[in-house]
Order: C-alpha cells, then structure tokens, then sequence
C-alpha cells in the first residue's frame, strides 16, 4: 500500500502541476484530468474517502443492460486473463457510468482487488475515484494508461490501469474494458491488449445485435475487412444506415457528420441491392470500390444471417455462407473444406474437424455455427481431454441434486443441454472415455439426455461439430474408439491443413496482423524480410503460435515497422525452413527491391537475414561502427554476421562505394 511520506509527495506534485500556467509535455491528458478532478469536482489528492459497492441485484441490472456487449465481453476478458498470466492484476468491464459490472482476477488476489475497490458494483467514474483508467476513459472517449503517480488520488498510485472504450452503434461509449495491475512495467504493452480485446467485443456485439438486419463491412485496406478492425454499417432493406460501428464512424463521419439516416450509395456509390448481388458473385470477397473522390473502398454486403421468413432461400443461403468464406484465404484446401461445409449447413449432419493442435479446428467450428440458422443460439464448447475422466460425464450431461457427494445442491444443467438450440463443440472427441462414448451415442441417436440421478430424459435439439488431431480409424482398429460412433460423428468430414503446408500463409499473418493492430495509430506493419521469415518458418504450433508471436511483435514494436531484429530467435534460427508456397518475392516487389544472395548454401531464411544487412549497411554507406552504434553491438558481431552471411569487401565494392 502507499505510505505517509509518498501521499505528501504525490500531494505536492498535484498542486504543482495544477497550479502551473504551462502543461509539462507529454502529460496534458493527465494534468486536463486533475485540473476537472481540483477544481470542477473538488476532490482532495489525499482523500481516502470510498464509496460502498451497489448491492449485487443493482449492477447485474446494469451488466443485463449492456445485452451483447456484456455476452461477447465475458469469454474475451476470459482468455485476455489467461494470456496476461499477472497474478497482481484484475481485468474489469464497467458500464457508461463506471460501474463495474464484471471482474476477472487470480483467486489470490481476489483480497488485495477487494480492498482497492476493483469489484463488482464499484464506481470508477472521475467524479469519485479522480484520475483512472475507468473514469477518465469516459471521459476522454479514447484508450489511455494511468500510470502510478498520474493517478489523482494518491491511494491508486502504485498501481498501473490500462483502460479502452467500448462504443455502441451510434457513437457513444457503451462499456469499458480495464486491466489494473501491481505488476512493474509493461504499460505500452498492456494498453495494446487492452484496446485489441475491446474492438473485439465491440466487433462482436454489433454483428450479434445485428444478426437479422443487412451489413456493409468495409475498409479502405482490403485485409483489415472481415477483422476486428473494418468498418460495419447496419442497413434496412431500403439501404438506410440505422447504426455503425466506431470504425465505420471514423471512417466515413471523421468530422462529426450525420452518418446515420442516410443512404449507404451516398458512400459507396451503388445501392444495397447492387452491392448484395456483387458480392454474392464474387464468392463473398471484398469488392473494390473507386469512389470520385480518389477514395478506395473494399466492400462487402452481407444479407441478414437468419431471415425467418425466407427460411431456407437462395437469400439465405448467400448469407449464411459469410462466415465460413471468410476462412478462404486462397488456400485450395481449405476451399474445399468450406465448400463441403456449406454444403451441410442446417442439415442436420454431424462435422468432424480433424487437424494438428493448433491449426484452427475451434474457429472453423464457430465460424460453421455462425453461418448457420442456429446462429443465435448458443455455442458450448468442451475439451475431452482437459477433464479428467471422472468429471466429464457431469460435465458432459449434468446431475440432478444430490446425485453424488460433493454435488452443487441445486444441480447442474450439463454441456448437452446447454447447447439446446445451438451448438455442441466436442474437442478432442478421440480423448472421451469409452463407457461415455455410448452414452454419448444414445444421446445422438434419440435426441435425449438424462442428467445422472434423475429418472426422466430430457429433449434436446443441438448441432453437433466434433474436432481431434487423432487417427480416429485406427483408434476404431484399435479398439479404443467406438465404430459406430465415429460413423455417426463423421456425417461430414474435414481435415485442416497445417500452417506449413498452407498456401495462404501471407495472407492469413496480415488478417491476424490486422487484428491485432486493431486501436493502434499508427498500425504496425512487417517489413518484407521480417515477413519473409515469418512466411517461410515451419510454425510448430501452427495459428495460434503465429497469433502469439504476431501479438506479442505489435505489443513490443516502438516503430511503425516490424524488421528482423525484432524477430524472436527461435524463427531466425530455424533450421528447416518450410517449402514457400507462394512463389518467392511478395506481391507488388520489384524483382531488384532486394538484392540477391551469393551462389552458397545460405539457406531462406539466412538469404532474409543477409538482405537485411546489407540494405543496413548500404544505408549506413557501409560504416561498421555507425551501424554498430545504432544496433547496440560491438563492431566484431557486426563483422562476424558479414562473415556468416557470405557479405564481404567485394560486395561493398560493387555497391560503387
């Protein structure tokens, strides 16, 4: 907690800055904040006033209220927990009046956040807990860190809080999202994350609360549409835009203007119609709009996902195949697993998703419930193999009260029949145990599941999609794996190609780059010969090691550019580089852009690295220790990189220096 001594200093700093004619640089944010928090709100810095908490019916109110926001926000603080791992830390989501209305902390710290007032029903509005970054977020209308001592209140001063509005369709902030942390250091980080996972749940919200109206989604880039990032306009059948996202708002309303009420040709000179029918030919890929205004747009015009009253039409179907052709990035293979989904869509038919880990089967899952009717309905996923075997029948089918000692007593309704109306994901379903493999198998075959302990069977209406990196066929040879379940699985079956063997590899690290850039100004973008290793590396861990590294590279860059020293060794001491798929240079580059490595046995990766170099030191007019210094390295790895690179004076002679 913060002592006597550093209250009174923090004390003084307040009164020092506030009182000062000229703002210190760099810090007018935070000195606007104190001067609403000393003279318009009259807080004292050194106040240790608090407010109590509103009682539990009163902010699950609020959290109700937030309706999509609050459903897409819970499983995204959920895994920006997990992928924060700070024990010292509390991630929070609180409404357009600060109230906190979700928590996710370490159990451990559950106390410490307790006492600091980061809990459920407290109020971080500027007006009560001065300078943070909840309120001033609000405020401010933009993500910022408060910093320790740039806290007002001198109590909230060893703490660090990354804050990112969360905006409704119609401009305003609905929500903010929060990481406050004990933890030193890492604030530039902290924020990126932050303002990542917000766009998200703001991207997330708005395409469920416009599940049944008509969606332009666009983008002056044509890889940032279909991210988290792009423009979405929500339309009427007439073409009238009735909400957009921030995006959409900055993109096409940057002034302030009236955006909606008006016609979507008004800004992409087509009617709704046009770009519906444009967009249905061209396989639901971005369309390219060249505007009058030497403006570019790519487009894409997406009809309601589900439309009761054409149930079942040729409108429907062009719409429900939205969410899965985003999954084509130009791989042939996975065009074909698209194609084969869509073609099960609302059938009824079981999907078997087989794949390394990591090469996407969850999101092939979702995206396949997203394109259907069931759409609405909920998606519960489950991992066979993280239960122990013991827990995954209760999990699996639920209990009645009292069935088995150490049972909640008032039950529980199991993953089965949560999924009523929606869908089952089963994950690594080649992990279940075998005695549940038939009761799994009664439940597909009659369509009811009875919860342990209870005598009646429950009707149960579900999509089921089950994924695992296993052979099943030879589990079945085995015996280790049911015949006649794996046949009543695999309704459907396809298989996800690893991230090596894809041919879409640049394309799909731009999308995840675009993704997590979402919120950054300027965006990161890679460098040729850092994408070329990213290109050609073999990628173990498959997408969700590429979706780490990506992450982590725009959470650490201080540039606008990702070069090969900030490229993690283990990508640059890749031993086998994987086959490049796409032809050797990138789109767009010159075939002289770079300049071509010696006749040796340089391998890819080490022909990026050479590249690399010797475009620095052409740039350094081949001064050693100018380059040196700018590297942070001594002259002789300088030298020693040359030597290894096959980089020598003949090189430097035929540069003409």
């Amino acid at each position: 907690m913060v002592s006597t001594n550093q209250v009174a200093e923090h004390v003084r700093s307040v009164h020092a800055i506030i009182s000062r004619p000229q703002r210190p640089a760099g810090h007018e944010l935070v000195a606007r904040s104190w001067l609403r928090c000393f003279h318009e709100l009259g807080l004292d810095p050194a106040s240790e006033d608090t407010q109590p908490a509103l009682q539990p019916q009163a902010w699950r109110e609020r959290g109700d209220k937030l309706g999509e926001v609050m459903d897409s926000a819970v499983p995204e603080m959920q895994a920006l927990h997990r992928q924060l791992d700070d024990p010292s830390s509390a991630l929070v989501l609180a409404d357009a009046e600060g109230v906190i209305v979700s928590v996710v902390r370490h159990p451990g710290f559950a106390r410490e956040a307790s006492l600091r007032g980061l809990v459920e029903g407290a109020r971080w509005s500027e007006d009560l807990q001065g300078t943070n970054g909840i309120g001033t977020v609000l405020t401010e209308r933009h993500s910022l860190v408060i910093s320790r001592e740039e806290h007002f209140f001198a109590r909230h001063i060893d703490m660090i809080c990354a804050g990112a509005p969360i905006y409704d369709g119609v401009g305003e902030v609905a929500a903010v999202l929060a990481v406050c942390s004990l933890s030193p250091g890492g604030a530039r980080a902290l924020r990126a994350l932050v303002e990542r996972s917000a766009r998200v749940i703001e991207h997330r919200a708005f395409r469920a609360r416009h599940a049944t109206d008509y969606l332009i989604r666009f983008h002056a880039h044509a890889g940032r549409v279909s991210t988290a990032v792009e423009g979405m306009l929500a339309l009427t059948p007439e073409g009238e835009i009735v909400e957009a996202n921030h995006t959409g708002f900055e993109l096409l309303a940057p002034e302030g203007e009236t955006l909606l009420g008006r016609d979507v040709t008004e800004f992409f000179g087509q009617s709704l119609p046009e770009l519906l029918s444009r967009s249905y030919r061209a396989g639901f890929h971005p369309l390219t709009l060249s505007m009058p205004q030497h403006q570019t747009w790519h487009v894409l015009a997406q009809q309601p996902a589900r439309n009761r009253n054409q149930s079942g039409s040729r409108s429907e179907s062009a719409s429900a195949a939205q969410a899965l052709a985003e999954l084509d990035l130009g791989d042939l293979r996975m065009a074909g697993n698209v194609h084969s989904a869509m073609r099960i869509l609302d059938r009824d038919i079981p999907l078997l998703i087989l794949g390394e880990t990591g090469s996407g089967k969850e999101v092939f899952a979702r995206a396949f419930h997203s394109s259907s009717q069931r759409a609405r309905g909920p998606f519960v996923a489950i991992n066979c193999a993280s239960l122990p075997e013991s827990l995954i029948e209760s999990e699996l089918f639920g209990y009645k009260q009292g069935a088995f000692t150490g049972a909640n007593r008032d039950g529980r309704r199991g993953k089965v029949l949560q999924a009523d109306g929606g869908t089952l994901f089963l994950d690594e379903i080649g992990d279940m145990p075998l005695q549940l493999q038939a009761r799994l198998l009664r439940v597909l075959e009659e369509r009811k599941v009875t919860p342990l302990g209870a005598e009646n069977a429950v009707p149960v209406d579900l999509q089921l999609v089950c994924a695992t990196h296993r052979d099943l066929r030879a589990m079945v040879r085995e015996g280790h794996f049911r015949e006649d379940l794996y046949y009543r699985l695999r309704g459907m079956e396809v298989t996800l190609p690893p991230l090596r063997e894809r041919t879409d590899r640049r394309a799909l690290i731009e999308r995840c780059l675009a993704e997590e850039n979402a919120g950054r100004h300027p965006p990161v973008r890679i460098g040729q010969a850092a994408m070329q290793v990213l290109d050609r590396y073999r990628w173990p861990g498959n997408i969700r090691q590429m979706r780490y590294v990506l992450r982590t590279l725009v959470a650490m860059s201080d540039g606008g550019e990702i070069t090969l020293r900030d490229m993690p060794a283990e990508l640059m001491e890749a031993p086998e580089p994987a086959a490049v798929a796409t032809g050797g240079t990138s789109p767009g580059a010159a075939p002289g852009d770079m300049p071509a490595a010696p006749t040796s046995n340089l391998n890819p990766l080490q022909s990026a690295e050479r590249d690399a170099l010797l475009a620095e030191l052409r740039r350094h007019r081949w001064n050693i220790a100018g380059l040196a210094r700018e590297l942070g390295v001594s002259r002789n790895t300088v030298y020693r990189k040359m030597k290894r690179l096959d980089i020598d004076t003949d090189t430097q002679a035929g540069d003409g220096y």
